[in-house]
């Protein structure tokens, strides 16, 4: 989201929670609702005074249309990166990074029976990537999940050009050992 965008959803927030304050204020005091609707009531009447309540009323509209219509919109693109080159801009989306991040781990050949990956952002254009694996039960974790962390940073950083801040491995789940039965 651009500056403006931002601060119009400040001013809206703080607006909202002044509300929110005062209304509750209200259930302990019920004149303190009086107070309020008695002078907006002034204002509503007046000629002018009617013109301003408008366009602040409106200006209140439109800023939450267009904090709905972001949060709508441009929830999943805010992690969108960014890369310039001469010819134009390269987007890399979130689910790109994140099936970079899983291809790495699973060609690991460390155990990895299934994975899922999250992506967030961090400092100076680097991101975060937090990798959930479920292991097969014959996998030495400490030595396999730091080959894993290895693989997903440098293949991150070599197909995308991000810079990876940290990789964040859990390991959610070890596959119980299954006893075979051999026949003759």
């Amino acid at each position: 989201m651009n500056g403006f965008i931002r601060f119009l959803m400040f001013i809206y927030s703080v607006m909202i929670a002044l509300l929110s304050v005062v209304l509750l204020y209200a259930l302990i005091d019920k004149d303190v609702l009086y107070n309020i609707v008695s002078p907006l009531y002034s204002v509503v009447t007046g000629p002018i005074s009617k013109y301003v309540y408008f366009a602040v009323l409106i200006l209140f509209f439109i800023t939450s249309i267009v904090s709905i219509s972001n949060s709508v919109i441009y929830g999943r693109l805010n992690r969108t990166r960014l890369r310039k080159t001469d010819i134009g801009t390269v987007d890399i989306g979130a689910d790109a990074i994140e099936n970079i991040a899983l291809n790495a781990a699973k060609s690991a050949q460390v155990g990895i029976k299934s994975a899922r990956c999250h992506v967030a952002p961090a400092k100076n254009g680097a991101i975060k990537i937090n990798l959930s694996c479920e292991l097969y039960s014959n996998v030495e974790i400490p030595a396999s999940m730091a080959k894993v962390q290895e693989k997903v940073k440098k293949d991150i950083e070599r197909y995308t050009g991000i810079i990876v801040e940290s990789v964040l491995v859990r390991v959610a789940k070890v596959e119980a050992a299954t006893a075979r039965v051999e026949s003759r």
